[in-house]
């Protein structure tokens, strides 16, 4: 077997997936290209942006989850400063679902096309994250054990409802940790400490998180059932 042809059949599932969200967001793009000639506007562009954004976890998940495959401990050096990324950025992904908050009349555009837009980037956005999260996920399983994988996935998804919370109305930014900190950590610090005033950070983070946390175990469990379908059966 050529060199080529194992290439393609190893890397042949992360292409169709990537494939896929390439394709979601092409539509997405072609939506709001068709919005902004019809309307003569550039309302909604920030989506872009955002789902840019959400591009970056599924990217350094893709890098992580590649490099861990390996087994050489060299390549688990470059794994940690991914993971630190992965970590930083995923909460941009699920955040483009807090979108929906914009929608409103805009024009002579009918609300329904904004709603479809909306709906669009904001599935496409929280599928990034959520790719993304099984993969880190996987990896943390095949090095740690499926109990820890769990425990790591669960605490993934409750710091990124925190992290949309923060980014939806504190307005704070995945690069703030390193452009302010001291900022953001005061802000955190404020929060933690008077739980009582701050009650709708905690709600909202909560609720947001148990969001996610359904929606990933419906596509874990759509991912299991694939395998089980692909497993060859015993007579």
């Amino acid at each position: 077997m050529s060199f080529t042809t194992r290439m393609l059949t190893r890397y042949r599932p992360q292409a169709a997936v990537v494939a896929s969200l390439a394709f979601a967001t092409a539509v997405c793009l072609a939506q709001l290209a068709v919005r902004a000639v019809y309307a003569r506007s550039a309302v909604h562009f920030g989506l872009v942006w955002n789902l840019f954004l959400a591009w970056l976890p599924m990217l350094g998940a893709l890098a992580a989850y590649n490099l861990g495959q390996r087994g050489r401990w060299r390549d688990w050096l470059l794994v940690l400063p991914c993971l630190v990324f992965w970590l930083l950025f995923f909460p941009n992904a699920p955040y483009i679902l807090t979108d929906i908050l914009h929608l409103q009349p805009q024009g002579n555009v009918p609300l329904w096309y904004d709603l479809i837009l909306l709906i669009t980037f904001a599935w496409t956005g929280a599928f990034l994250g959520l790719i993304s999260l099984y993969l880190m996920q996987s990896l943390v399983r095949r090095s740690a054990g499926a109990g820890i994988g769990w425990i790591f996935s669960l605490a993934a998804l409750a710091l990124s409802g925190f992290g949309v919370y923060l980014g939806r109305f504190p307005r704070w930014n995945s690069w703030d940790v390193v452009a302010n900190p001291a900022g953001l950590l005061l802000d955190i610090a404020h929060r933690v400490r008077h739980p009582v005033a701050n009650a709708s950070t905690f709600v909202f983070s909560a609720l947001f998180a148990l969001c996610l946390a359904a929606m990933y175990f419906m596509l874990v469990a759509i991912i299991e059932f694939r395998q089980e379908e692909a497993a060859p059966r015993a007579d």
